[in-house]
């Protein structure tokens, strides 16, 4: 759990953030986030709400239609704006914080109704919200680096996955669809504690191994596929994503074999070259090359230094920043360096569609001072 402390060290930052880049450019700048309204789903059904990343993190507060206003320069810099509390709504919907709530439960300096709420009303015409990318970057930046909360609450979003993935394989046979073992991921990431998936499961047989972002999940799983299951519970907020391949029926071809293999060693090396100073861009030429140098000796590719060649076959980028956002913030691929404190997935891949082989292993990495941690490491490859 992310302590009262934390969020009130985050909002610092942001609030200094802020003071300097006011006195830098002599406009005194404040920062507004919203937490994101409530989806409608059908007629007056609405989706479950899931808080905006950003607002959450620096408050902590998770209700639909509410604000936040950071101001350095006002007697209240920390100001939250949210539903008032209404006796009906908690009949019907459940409990609301209200203004009592928010200050005495999330240290806000100042509550109002979010019905009050007006930017265009700010009485000091000398103030200004900050430039949305400024402030978000600056936050962004913030998130990249986790605190041990943040990794406790992450390691134990990998354990819950984990658990998931397992019953998974254990349950998975011939002749039972896709979808029977995406309920049983998401049964058992509600029934550990998970708010459920980080995102939508993946759970692909035969050709559908070959879709990156399949999840109709949908299809009879048949002797002779493979299985591709990506999934991923989501904890207090903080997500894991696992990506593992297996035989329907117990055992590979021998072509599948081979390209597994091929993929499980590009792995295992990325995963070495993770460590601090490291960077993403350098874990991903290791990777190609390695899958590059296998696929000319199995005979897909004439060419290992030919990229187009390379991409038929691997197309995607070998990982990403993982932390609140499934694809997390804070990190360009092609220019960033592993900093102690980070997570990011490394999922290599071959996709051989004519054979209707897809293998994907992920695993979810902390760059460590020492080097690395893998927190996905007790799922078996």
């Amino acid at each position: 759990m992310i302590s009262k402390n934390e969020f009130k060290e985050r909002r610092n930052k942001v609030l200094n953030f802020l003071a300097d880049l006011s006195k830098e450019e002599k406009v005194n700048y404040k920062a507004v986030l919203k937490s994101g309204s409530q989806k409608t789903f059908a007629n007056d059904v609405k989706y479950p709400f899931r808080v905006d990343s950003d607002f959450y993190y620096l408050t902590g507060f998770a209700e639909p239609d509410s604000v936040l206003v950071l101001d350095p320069h006002a007697s209240n810099p920390y100001q939250l704006y949210v539903q008032a509390h209404d006796p009906l709504h908690a009949i019907w919907e459940g409990h609301r914080e209200g203004l009592e709530g928010a200050k005495k439960n999330f240290d806000c300096d100042a509550a109002y109704d979010v019905d009050d709420f007006n930017e265009e009303k700010e009485p000091n015409t000398n103030k200004k919200s900050s430039s949305t990318k400024d402030v978000l970057d600056f936050v962004h930046s913030l998130r990249t680096i986790k605190s041990n909360a943040e990794i406790a609450l992450m390691k134990k979003s990998a354990q819950i996955s984990i658990q998931a993935h397992r019953v998974a394989q254990e349950i998975c046979t011939t002749g039972i669809y896709e979808y029977e073992l995406e309920a049983v991921l998401c049964q058992v990431f509600r029934s550990q504690g998970a708010s459920g998936w980080a995102y939508p499961p993946i759970v692909a047989s035969g050709a559908n191994t070959c879709i990156l972002h399949y999840t109709e999940n949908n299809q009879i799983i048949k002797a002779g596929d493979l299985v591709l299951i990506d999934a991923g519970s989501e904890y207090q907020y903080y997500a894991s994503d696992i990506t593992r391949v297996f035989a329907a029926d117990g055992k590979m071809t021998s072509e599948q074999k081979d390209v597994y293999d091929v993929v499980l060693q590009s792995q295992l090396a990325a995963i070495e070259s993770v460590k601090a100073g490291g960077s993403f861009a350098q874990t991903h030429d290791l990777t190609t090359a390695i899958i590059a140098e296998g696929l000319k000796n199995l005979g897909y590719i004439k060419d290992k230094n030919n990229p187009e060649e390379i991409k038929k076959y691997y197309m995607h980028g070998t990982g990403h920043s993982l932390g609140m956002d499934v694809h997390d913030c804070g990190v360009d691929k092609k220019t960033s360096v592993y900093i102690p404190g980070m997570v990011t997935t490394i999922e290599p891949g071959i996709y051989i569609r004519d054979k209707n082989i897809g293998i994907r292993i992920e695993d979810d990495v902390l760059v460590t001072k020492d080097g690395y941690e893998v927190l996905t490491q007790e799922l078996a490859k």
